[in-house]
């Protein structure tokens, strides 16, 4: 067998000593780079070239192809290029280029080749306005002009793509899908699309049939128009439910405020039917703008800017009244619509509540299901008491092999029961069993609960068996007076080593609002304190300090 395989390699071998077969070889395994300008295809007499990632062309074909005008300063080996107000000037082999007057840095320097002076395409067309775009699978660079593309008669607010192939206009679908409230709509034919610079372009007509409304392209004023204005048709609630109805699909951008607790949903190109206009009308609502209460309450939460536009508003207070939630009030108190902005249509819905909850948002073809979920009242002072540790992450190791979220779960139970004998007080235990919960779930709890006080219980450990010691630790300057009373109060308990109060970044108490703190009430890696700590009635005694350093701070401090 091996013998066999001499006279073909030799042949091999004869082959690449022949002059240019080695080449023409290799250019046969290339695919060229195929060109197509204003939807049709175009061969240069001198082949594009890949340099450095970049499609560099002749500039006859840009002159041509992109209806630009092109002056050649041989002296300086520079090309102008003009095309309507614009202007570049690119010199031979040289990253510097000039555009309307301006320095920049090309990726790609110009070349000669043949004869012919080949400039980066997709700067040069860019540049002029012009959209340049990358097919991979079949290796063709796509130009063509860029259209001017309104949807629902208005400039989209972000940027939608589009590309010319023979004579069909394709289009980003998923820049449209997001912009009309579809984002990560799923397309029934993507194979009948292309994917250029990764992203999927598909026609007009698919766009259409799939998404809905009416899509066009005016070839002679080179506009693409997409129509697809949404209304908002009824609102209704019952319960804790809360049901959209809109003439087609869309999806919302839903946010959260206080004071009152709202839930605002704003639909993108949405506009209110008639019916509901005339409501509006006939209401002549008081109530002011709910664009303005709820943006200006929003921006200065999250520092998101929007436009504040005049709208009239309406509210439902009477059919608020008749829920039939079986409560002492209901929890949705008004539910209000109104046309938030004309440019681009939105139409924003606010629900407002009676208590905090949380929401989920069901997307159906006709609209928007709201589900609501109530968090517990506040009724009193609120004490958040979390035990650290717990299910996977078991703590410290003490001395008789006992963890240390068994300590810290015993003690904190402890404190729960002995608070609840306080009518003024709402206590909210983190855990009461040995489950795990990520730092960020504890102080979510405290934050969302709107907590008063939080104190997180640990025990200590160190290389050395001989170190002991008591120790608070808090981290804002709120929480310091806090961290002093049950410092007091819990080393007074232990009479162990006075390690002092400190300010530290534990994430509990560096990420909580309230006056937070975080005990180690000893070492368990010394065997005299272990065994304290793991006694029942030690324990006992634990809590009864923490209680007494709680109730000291809520009479003297709050």
């Amino acid at each position: 067998m091996k013998r066999r395989l001499y006279p073909l390699l030799l042949a091999m071998l004869v082959l690449l000593l022949i002059p240019g077969w080695a080449t023409a070889a290799k250019a046969a395994n290339e695919e060229a780079v195929k060109l197509m300008i204003g939807g049709q295809a175009t061969e240069p007499d001198v082949p594009p070239v890949i340099k450095n990632g970049r499609t560099l062309v002749p500039v006859r074909v840009i002159a041509e192809g992109l209806g630009a005008e092109v002056a050649w300063n041989e002296k300086s080996r520079t090309a102008v290029i003009t095309r309507g107000a614009q202007q570049l000037s690119l010199t031979l082999d040289s990253k510097k280029a000039m555009v309307n007057g301006k320095q920049v840095t090309l990726d790609t320097a110009p070349v000669i080749a043949k004869q012919r002076m080949l400039l980066p395409l997709r700067f040069v067309g860019e540049s002029l306005g012009v959209t340049v775009g990358w097919d991979n699978s079949s290796r063709t660079v796509i130009a063509n002009e860029t259209p001017q593309v309104l949807l629902n008669g208005h400039a989209p607010s972000q940027a939608i793509k589009t590309y010319q192939v023979s004579s069909v206009m394709y289009v980003s679908a998923q820049a449209v899908a997001e912009q009309v409230g579809q984002k990560g709509f799923a397309w029934k034919r993507p194979e009948r699309g292309m994917t250029i610079d990764d992203q999927l372009v598909l026609p007009l007509e698919q766009i259409e049939n799939e998404l809905g409304g009416s899509f066009s392209w005016n070839k002679k004023k080179n506009v693409v128009e997409i129509e697809r204005l949404n209304h908002l048709k009824d609102l209704s609630m019952d319960g804790d439910r809360v049901s959209i109805k809109t003439s087609m699909p869309v999806q919302a951008q839903a946010f959260v405020l206080t004071g009152p607790h709202r839930i605002v949903l704003d639909l993108p190109q949405t506009s209110l039917d008639d019916r509901l206009v005339d409501l509006l009308s006939e209401q002549n609502s008081n109530i002011g703008s709910i664009g303005e209460t709820e943006e200006k309450q929003r921006a200065s939460q999250d520092d998101e800017d929007m436009d504040e536009d005049t709208e009239e508003s309406y509210s439902s207070d009477e059919q608020a009244a008749k829920s039939d939630v079986q409560q002492d009030e209901p929890l949705i108190s008004a539910l209000r619509f109104s046309q938030y902005s004309a440019s681009p249509d939105t139409v924003r819905v606010v629900i407002e509540l009676n208590q905090k909850s949380q929401y989920s948002l069901v997307n159906t073809d006709d609209g928007i299901e709201v589900k609501l979920t109530p968090k517990p009242k506040k009724t009193g002072y609120l004490i958040v008491i979390d035990a650290g540790h717990g299910g996977k992450d078991p703590g410290t190791l003490g001395t008789a092999g006992n963890h240390e979220k068994d300590y810290n779960l015993a003690v904190a139970n402890k404190v729960v029961e002995l608070l609840k004998q306080y009518p003024e007080f709402q206590v909210v235990p983190i855990r009461t069993s040995d489950v795990f919960y990520e730092l960020s779930e504890r102080a979510a709890i405290a934050n969302d609960r709107e907590a008063d006080l939080f104190l997180s219980i640990h025990a200590n450990a160190a290389p050395s068996a001989k170190a002991g010691g008591t120790e608070t630790f808090y981290y804002n300057a709120n929480s310091k007076t806090f961290a002093e009373v049950v410092h007091k109060h819990l080393q007074g308990a232990t009479k162990f080593q006075d390690r002092g109060v400190k300010a530290s970044g534990f994430y509990v108490i560096k990420n909580t609002h309230m006056p937070a703190v975080l005990t180690e009430t000893g070492f368990l890696s010394n065997p005299a304190e272990n065994a304290q700590l793991t006694n029942p009635a030690f324990q006992d005694k634990i809590a009864q300090a923490l209680v007494a350093a709680i109730r000291e701070y809520y009479q003297s401090y709050q």
